[in-house]
């Protein structure tokens, strides 16, 4: 921003990838404490999953820059931040978010209605599972406004402003979002919200309109003015296809086009899965990134079937706004001034050589891997970096195993940015630790990291799936199912008989064809032909309606998932039942 005077500033990027990510980063902010770095950091930008973990950590960082002087902040107390949230985090997630999302009878029938969803749903569970106890006089839900840090009681306090002169850095929070109806980057701060500031004569941006930010919340219209903090993480995260885009309404108008305009945002990734624009926005000099994203993976004959191309292609073009954003980071602020933690780092590598004329091949060169150098067991690495991108329970195995891993391989990337990164001038060196040793429970999975045994490796192919995976664990889950199965098709069977016999009255098919025609070509018709605008709000209760009624449906199943199965899945996975590796 353009009221920032400091030459040098800190700033640290969380990625994306879902609880992921939100653990490994726990990782890393762990090293970074014990490196007495997190003092330093002026700029937190987070994506997805990195903003899940990240509003935690700075309500947290609030509490403590308002009950502390700046020369009473110890590094230790940015030790103690992090050990409350390895144990609070991990005990929340477990209760499965996911799945949490549809078990409330209340919330999924309120999904009727098009001002409710299951982003919604997501951001009061946040709200209630991980940011309402940290921040508790801050309001219900608690709004992101209110979660501005005001140091020793001043109120007028503004990192851009007053940062300079003190030891503890007050830290701009970035959640970064993807409005849809731009493209552009969507981001919440505690200062403001919307698209950031873009030069009125940018040679390269020219689409037609821009949704700018105001000055300050109390600048916008007023159901709008007290944002929930949940509601936010959640824009960050929502992952398309899989939630419904969040919606702010009421901000905007288009006084030309005579139509409101509805923000519609989707996940942050889709623009920058590092969070690197929040950061270079903020003027940024050095960066420590925190990668965890879910990277394209190679394919030896991709399928070329039409839905299979264009699947491919958007994971290409992901692909390249990561590589390329990376990139031009560290090429324009020089590799000295970057900390890059990425989980795919230390794994092998194959360069396959061409047939050549004689119709022979040159066996693969290979880059062989690197991880053990951090102390990580290759195949482990390998693991990790393929374990799902969801926000389900994760097991003690599977959450440790993330979080050791970006402790340990972040270790000497982060000793070797503050000894040589410009904005650490000021610092004491990396090897000048005087903390006593910490006692992360994530060091708990030392054994296993690195001399692996089978039930460990076991455990970390199962957490590569989305679902089904308790069905992996439990061989008498497997039975207990088929036996359902078997049972409900016996019972059910003379009704299904009767009803695939009987004839069905043309005027249900063609009712029920009517019905799908109106949900289907109703917005699109009323696009073309404005006298037919008057369908869409129909279209739309109907498809809301119809959603809601699939989702009470599927709530009690979820209710007992979560009850019984859930709690089983947990407690095979805590590492006190992992066999020991043999020495």
């Amino acid at each position: 921003m353009s009221e920032h005077t400091m030459q040098e500033r800190l700033g640290i990027g969380l990625s994306g990838g879902g609880l992921r990510a939100s653990f490994y980063h726990i990782g890393i902010l762990a090293q970074m404490a014990e490196l007495n770095l997190l003092r330093h950091v002026e700029v937190i930008s987070t994506v997805s999953g990195g903003s899940i973990i990240g509003a935690l950590y700075y309500l947290h960082l609030k509490n403590l820059l308002e009950s502390k002087a700046d020369a009473d902040i110890t590094d230790q107390d940015y030790v103690e931040i992090v050990l409350k949230i390895e144990q609070d985090f991990l005990a929340a997630t477990e209760n499965n978010i996911r799945m949490a999302t549809f078990s409330s009878f209340v919330a999924n029938f309120k999904m009727r209605f098009l001002n409710y969803s299951r982003s919604d749903r997501i951001g009061a569970l946040y709200n209630e599972l991980l940011y309402q106890n940290v921040l508790q006089n801050a309001g219900n839900p608690i709004a992101i406004r209110n979660i501005k840090i005001h140091p020793g009681g001043q109120m007028d306090f503004h990192p851009n402003q007053h940062n300079a002169d003190r030891s503890a850095k007050v830290p701009i929070l970035v959640l970064n979002s993807t409005a849809l109806n731009t493209g552009r980057n969507w981001q919440f701060t505690a200062q403001t919200m919307g698209e950031p500031f873009l030069s009125k004569d940018d040679p390269i941006d020219t689409k037609p309109i821009r949704l700018l930010q105001s000055n300050a919340y109390s600048d916008i219209v007023p159901n709008q003015q007290n944002f929930p903090l949940g509601h936010a993480v959640a824009a960050s995260a929502c992952v398309p296809g899989l939630f419904t885009p969040m919606s702010v309404s009421g901000l905007y108008n288009d006084l030309e086009q005579k139509q409101s305009i509805r923000a519609q945002l989707v996940d942050g990734g889709v623009h920058d899965n590092q969070g690197i624009e929040g950061l270079m926005d903020n003027n940024c000099t050095c960066f420590v990134i925190s990668d965890a994203s879910g990277q394209m993976d190679t394919e030896n004959n991709p399928d070329t079937g039409a839905v299979a191309v264009l699947l491919r292609v958007t994971s290409i073009l992901q692909d390249r706004v990561r590589t390329e954003g990376l990139h031009h980071l560290r090429d324009s602020r020089g590799t000295h001034n970057v900390a890059f933690m990425n989980l795919r780092k230390g794994i092998e590598i194959r360069e396959i050589n061409w047939v050549d004329r004689h119709n022979k091949q040159a066996p693969d060169d290979i880059i062989k891997a690197t991880s053990t150098d951090f102390g990580v067991h290759p195949d482990v690495q390998e693991s990790l970096s393929k374990m799902r991108t969801d926000l389900d329970a994760f097991t003690e195995v599977e959450a440790y195993s993330l979080m050791l891993d970006g402790y340990l391989m972040s270790r000497e990337d982060l000793q070797q940015f503050k000894d040589h990164a410009h904005c650490m001038r000021a610092a004491n060196p990396a090897g000048n630790r005087t903390l006593p040793a910490t006692p992360w429970k994530f060091q708990s999975m030392m054994p296993w990291i690195n001399n692996p045994t089978p039930d460990y490796l076991r455990q970390l192919e199962i957490a590569q799936s989305t679902f089904g995976k308790a069905l992996m664990c439990f061989v008498w889950l497997k039975i207990a199912l088929l036996v359902f199965l078997v049972a409900a098709l016996y019972f059910l069977w003379p009704s299904l008989k009767t009803l695939l016999l009987s004839s069905v009255p043309i005027y249900v098919l063609v009712g029920a064809l009517l019905v799908w025609l109106a949900n289907s070509m109703a917005p699109k018709l009323a696009h073309t032909f404005r006298f037919l605008e008057i369908l869409r709000p129909y279209a739309e209760i109907s498809k809301s309606t119809a959603k809601a009624i699939a989702l009470l449906l599927g709530t009690v199943f979820i209710k007992l998932y979560i009850s019984f199965i859930n709690p089983l899945y947990v407690e095979q996975g805590r590492v006190a039942k992992l066999a020991k590796p043999e020495s």
